[in-house]
C-alpha cells in the first residue's frame, strides 16, 4: 500500500513561514536556497497591505504544498493567488483544491471581494483547474510589481460580503453608541448618555431609520438616514465604520445601501454633510459619484479652518 495515499495531510495558515519552512519552499519552487526572496516579498506586502500562506504538511511535518495570497494595495478588496505547488509524490490527491478553498475562507474573512491569478497559456492543467474553480479571463492588468509579463489573467467574484440590519433592540443601540465613541473626534461629536440613546433611536421616528451594517452577525458600522418623511431627498445623516474595519469596503457598501433604501422610497437624490478635515469621507462620497454642492465655515472648538461640506447625487 502507497503509505502517502493514506497519511493524513495538515492544511495550515502562515502569515511569517519560519526559516526552516521557508528554506523547503524556496528549494521545492525554484531549486535553491532563496529565503531572502521569500523575506522581501513578506515585507513588501506585510508592510504595507496583507499577505499569508496556506501550507500543505504531512505527518512528519515535512513540506507538501503551498499557495500564497497577497492584498492589492491600491484596492483592499482585491487579492492574488499564486506560487501554487504541490510536490510530486503527492500530486492527484486534491491537496492543491483544498489549499485553494482554504485560501478562499480566509480571504472572504479579510473582506476580500475580488481574487485574481495568473496563468502560462500553454498550462492546460492550471487553466482547467481555474475553470473549476469558477475564475472567469479578463483583459490583462498588473497586480503591483509582480511580473507576468505573457500570461492571461483571470479573475473570481466572492460577492458581497455586508448586510443591513434595522436597529430595533436596546443591544443593538449599545453597539451604536460605541462606534460613535470611537468615531468621535473625527465626527467632532460630544458623549452622549445611553438613556439619551435608546430615546433618540427608539423613538418610532417616521422620517429616519437607523442600521447596523454587518459582517455576518458582525456589526462594523452604522448608518443613519433621514428624510424619509420629504418628498424627493433623503440624507445620509451618520456613517460611522468600526475602525478596525476601515478601508475595507464598509463604507461604499453603506452609500450604495442608502442609495438603494432611499431610491426604493421613491427619493430622487441623496444628501449627505462632513467636514474639510475627515478626508477618508470626501474620498468615499467622490469615488461614489456624489457631486460637492455647497461649503461653508463651521465653528468649532478644536479646528480652527474647518468648513462643513454638503454633497448630492442624483438616484
Amino acid at each position: 500500500m502507497d503509505t502517502k495515499n493514506t497519511e493524513i495531510i495538515t492544511i495550515r495558515i502562515s502569515e511569517y513561514l519560519s526559516e526552516k519552512l521557508a528554506l523547503q519552499i524556496s528549494n521545492c519552487l525554484w531549486g535553491q536556497s532563496d529565503i531572502a526572496g521569500l523575506r522581501s516579498t513578506i515585507y513588501s506586502f506585510k508592510s504595507e497591505t496583507d499577505y499569508f500562506n496556506v501550507i500543505a504538511q504531512n505527518s512528519s511535518d515535512d513540506f507538501v504544498g503551498r499557495v500564497c495570497c497577497m492584498q492589492n494595495i491600491d484596492d483592499p478588496t482585491l487579492w492574488y493567488y499564486g506560487d501554487l505547488f504541490v510536490v510530486e509524490d503527492y500530486r492527484r490527491r486534491h491537496i492543491a483544491e483544498k489549499m485553494i478553498a482554504t485560501a478562499f475562507d480566509v480571504l472572504k474573512d479579510k473582506g476580500c471581494k475580488t481574487v485574481r491569478t495568473y496563468v502560462d497559456p500553454q498550462n492546460t492543467p492550471s487553466l482547467e483547474l481555474q475553470k473549476k474553480l469558477g475564475f472567469t479571463e479578463k483583459p490583462y492588468q498588473k497586480f503591483k510589481d509582480l511580473i507576468n509579463t505573457g500570461d492571461l489573467m483571470f479573475e473570481k467574484q466572492f460577492g458581497q460580503i455586508y448586510n443591513a440590519v434595522t436597529v430595533r433592540e436596546k443591544f443593538d443601540v449599545k453597539i451604536v453608541a460605541n462606534l460613535y465613541n470611537k468615531n468621535l473626534q473625527a465626527l467632532h461629536g460630544n458623549k452622549i448618555a445611553y438613556a439619551e440613546w435608546c430615546k433618540s433611536i427608539l423613538n418610532n421616528d417616521t422620517d429616519e431609520e437607523n442600521f447596523l451594517i454587518c459582517r455576518d452577525l458582525m456589526p462594523v458600522a452604522w448608518l443613519k438616514i433621514n428624510g424619509l418623511d420629504s418628498k424627493d431627498v433623503g440624507y445620509i445623516s451618520m456613517l460611522a465604520v468600526e475602525p478596525k474595519y476601515q478601508h475595507m469596503g464598509v463604507g461604499t457598501f453603506a452609500v450604495e445601501f442608502a442609495e438603494s433604501f432611499l431610491r426604493g422610497k421613491g427619493k430622487k437624490a441623496v444628501c449627505v454633510q462632513t467636514t474639510s478635515d475627515n478626508q477618508f469621507a470626501i474620498m468615499l462620497y467622490n469615488k461614489c459619484g456624489f457631486v460637492e454642492t455647497n461649503r461653508v465655515k463651521a465653528i468649532s472648538d478644536d479646528v480652527a479652518e474647518l468648513s462643513k461640506i454638503v454633497f448630492k447625487k442624483d438616484i
